[in-house]
């Protein structure tokens, strides 16, 4: 069984590998003890890649890195991140877009299988919301594709609770379109 100490060890370690790293900038993060039944992780780091050099269009992510659940028997982390959101910025037009796809080995881009309903997709969308206030967003687009139903609505339930415009395109498919106007 894995130790509170454990975990809160494995914390301390990657975040000071990602504040060291001049690629990345920490976004959030929390190192509260994980409680017994918690439905919500409460150690976590949301962090990106983004860096605003002047290119006007681009490509970046935000990721959610726990230790929860992810200490093999080594005391290692089993994966640098549990989440990634992939997006890309024009700020010639002021429009944000991303892309949340089923892909081979996880359940989304947005939440690895292992680490769904734990508030990570959340967080990282969180993140990115304040991030396009930050550069002056005025619009977030966006498309869904998912094999799986139940995991469809799950997709769909996170933009929604965020306020996206969610168009489904072929609900059998598991195919649909976001769209957020920042005010």
């Amino acid at each position: 069984m894995v130790s509170q100490e454990d975990y809160t060890a494995l914390y301390k370690k990657r975040l000071a590998i990602i504040e060291d790293d001049p690629q990345f900038t920490v976004l959030a993060s929390m190192n509260k003890p994980m409680t017994a039944g918690a439905d919500r992780v409460t150690q976590y780091i949301v962090y990106t890649d983004f860096k605003k050099d002047g290119q006007k269009v681009k490509t970046a992510s935000i990721f959610v890195y726990t230790p929860f659940n992810n200490i093999d028997k080594y005391g290692h982390s089993k994966a640098d991140f549990q989440a990634q959101l992939l997006f890309e910025l024009n700020e010639w037009d002021g429009v944000m877009h991303i892309t949340v796809l089923e892909t081979l080995g996880s359940e989304s881009r947005l939440a690895f299988f292992d680490y769904q309903n734990h508030g990570l997709a959340q967080l990282a969308l969180h993140s990115l919301l304040n991030l396009a206030n930050k550069l002056n967003v005025k619009t977030i687009s966006g498309n869904i594709s998912s094999f799986d139903k139940e995991k469809f609505a799950k997709i769909v339930h996170i933009f929604e609770k965020f306020e996206f415009d969610v168009t489904i395109k072929d609900a059998e498919h598991g195919i649909g379109r976001l769209n957020k106007t920042l005010s």
